[in-house]
């Protein structure tokens, strides 16, 4: 049988589909141990997700999130071009934080922050409005990245009394600010938009971040228990997440 006509029995199917494949951290064994672990300590958490404010930083290109994109082509009309630039034409990156309460406002960070300048988002971004986003008894998450790891911001945090939230390594899928991120690349780059200046993406983040209503927030702050489900339900393994 030619690979052309397994081609077409392919195209012709019902249940396949091409697509890209998604990227995902290597878990190593000690890494899906932990996971499970957490998921396991975690398993009876309900309503104490609501206490939960959840922080990443973000990196967007002026040429988008991958530097290409799709479209639908009619052949009626010339092809549409999409011209790349080198590094995706320049980025900007994003600090931000939310809760069930709402979101903090948009932080443009330097890409080379380090364990001060973190401190400082924290002081101007966070402090101010936690008990809006999570409640008197707020509880802080963030990755395990150096920076948010150095001693200084650990002794800082015990300072303020600070809850912050033990978190496994290499697990994007459990972070519901993963999927808000995935919501706001999609109004920033929708229909393959680029941008000629920083400041043109940086107002289109901006007015994307005030469109994400208090709703999305809730049904994602809402799935965690969902993800601890599946964590422990698949035995370490990543989740559809």
């Amino acid at each position: 049988m030619s690979r052309w006509t397994i081609n077409r029995v392919i195209k012709r199917s019902h249940i396949l589909k091409k697509m890209k494949k998604k990227h995902s951290p290597a878990l190593t064994t000690a890494h899906k141990i932990l996971r499970l672990t957490w998921a396991k300590d975690h398993m009876t958490w309900n309503n104490e997700w609501h206490k939960v404010i959840w922080s990443d930083e973000k990196k967007f290109n002026l040429d988008g999130p991958d530097g290409f994109s799709y479209y639908w082509y009619d052949l009626r009309k010339e092809e549409e071009i999409f011209s790349t630039r080198v590094q995706g034409g320049g980025s900007v990156v994003i600090w931000a934080s939310f809760g069930r309460g709402g979101k903090s406002s948009i932080c443009f960070i330097d890409r080379r922050m380090n364990s001060n300048g973190y401190c400082e988002v924290l002081k101007k971004h966070l402090l101010n409005i936690a008990d809006s986003l999570g409640g008197f008894e707020w509880i802080f998450q963030q990755y395990n990245a150096p920076v948010h790891r150095a001693k200084v911001n650990l002794a800082w945090f015990k300072l303020q009394k600070i809850n912050v939230l033990p978190w496994p390594s290499l697990s994007p899928d459990l972070n519901p600010i993963e999927n808000l991120w995935g919501m706001l690349s999609r109004k920033v780059s929708s229909e393959g938009k680029q941008f000629r200046t920083k400041g043109q993406l940086k107002a289109a983040i901006l007015k994307s971040w005030e469109e994400i209503s208090i709703n999305q927030l809730r049904d994602l702050v809402s799935s965690m228990p969902d993800r601890i489900f599946e964590v422990i339900k698949l035995n370490e393994a990543k989740t559809r997440y």
